[in-house]
């Protein structure tokens, strides 16, 4: 008996650990949060590329959003040679990846990797929402940062 309950105390334990976990935010804190925040619609599968092992190769292509469906990207810190034909994210919603539909077209933020030179999104930091499911009030904030007239807090 002692064994059974010890057991399933490290599965839940270890269960645990295996599992993204973190806090509803609103979407200015994602805004201000991100490096970019785009409407696009998404033209595949979650792909992999083609790098064994990695979790953190898995992307959807995307259609290259266009100047009007540009709401923020952070040209100031040297991330406009980024690839923006592709999202990245984690493989599992486990491991904070986001799930998007083949055709449909989402409302997208994240941070851009200087490194990878790629745009990346995952359920902690993002704004991920169909652009038919966005709020009237979401919409506005959309513009007021398509504007620049959004003041995010200073990020330390």
């Amino acid at each position: 008996m002692k064994s059974l309950v010890l057991s399933v105390l490290f599965v839940s334990v270890f269960g645990l650990n295996e599992c993204c976990r973190c806090a509803v935010r609103p979407d200015f804190d994602l805004g201000c949060a991100s490096d970019f925040i785009i409407k696009t619609k998404v033209t595949s599968q979650l792909r992999n590329h083609s790098v064994p092992n990695n979790s953190d190769s898995f992307y959807y292509t995307i259609k290259q959003p266009s100047y009007g469906n540009t709401y923020k990207f952070n040209f100031r810190s040297d991330v406009s040679a980024a690839n923006k034909a592709r999202v990245y994210t984690s493989e599992s919603t486990a491991s904070c990846g986001v799930f998007l539909e083949r055709g449909k077209t989402y409302i997208l933020s994240g941070s851009v990797n200087k490194e990878k030179q790629r745009m990346e999104i995952n359920s902690c930091s993002s704004w991920v929402r169909e652009s038919s499911q966005i709020s009237p009030e979401s919409r506005q904030l959309l513009m007021q940062f398509k504007q620049g007239i959004v003041v995010c807090p200073e990020q330390n």
